[in-house]
């Protein structure tokens, strides 16, 4: 049986708030395996896209999914009283188990600077040192969709080292919004901006 091209299609998407107008009649196609940058204003509705894609908003218009999606959050309400590595595990076999998931925390714990952490409480952490949980249990969540709101917030300058390369190695279809655009090179992502409640390709 031949694989299913991943996608996500989005037709005359509208969207209001209390009557504001948030996202006009957005028709865009998302690829397999490509990365995606979008760009745009505070308030100007990126994290609404998301929750469109992501069912958790009800919209005018049409979207397509094909394939599963692993969210990272810009706001997550982590539980202080759990430890990191029952937080990481809990949160990404939530559809599918994975081998060696212990291992592969640590890895990617000591990778970003947090050797050793499996058993401290998300309680007693520091932002920075929270977003890094969220961002490896993001990344350990089996998927071919990867989709993240602002996952350079928070982070040291060489953990946004460590973050970019992994990005930039995965060979799923990843879907970022960053006010952090500096270090994201166009040979490696397709640059949308979103204006005026409206998306298009930045040549």
């Amino acid at each position: 049986m031949a694989l299913l091209n991943m996608s996500i299609i989005i037709r005359d998407l509208t969207k209001s708030y209390h009557n504001v107008l948030v996202l006009n009649n957005i028709n865009f196609i998302f690829e397999d395996k490509k990365h995606y940058l979008i760009k745009g204003e505070n308030g100007i509705g990126k994290s609404t896209l998301f929750k469109t894609i992501l069912g958790q908003a009800q919209y005018e218009g049409y979207i397509s999914v094909t394939g599963r999606i692993s969210y990272e959050a810009e706001d997550v309400l982590f539980p202080s009283y759990m430890e990191v590595e029952s937080f990481i595990t809990t949160f990404s076999t939530l559809t599918e188990n994975i081998i060696n998931i212990h291992q592969k925390i640590g890895e990617l714990l000591t990778l970003f600077g947090m050797d050793g952490y499996q058993n401290k409480q998300l309680g007693s952490l520091s932002k920075g040192q929270k977003e890094k949980v969220n961002l490896i249990q993001a990344l350990l969540t089996p998927s071919e969709i990867l989709i993240m709101d602002e996952p350079f917030s928070g982070l040291d300058p060489e953990s946004k080292k460590i973050l970019m390369k992994i990005i930039r190695a995965e060979e799923r279809m990843v879907i970022i919004v960053s006010h952090e655009t500096t270090q994201f090179r166009k040979k490696d992502f397709v640059f949308l901006i979103l204006k005026k409640g409206s998306i298009a390709q930045i040549d």
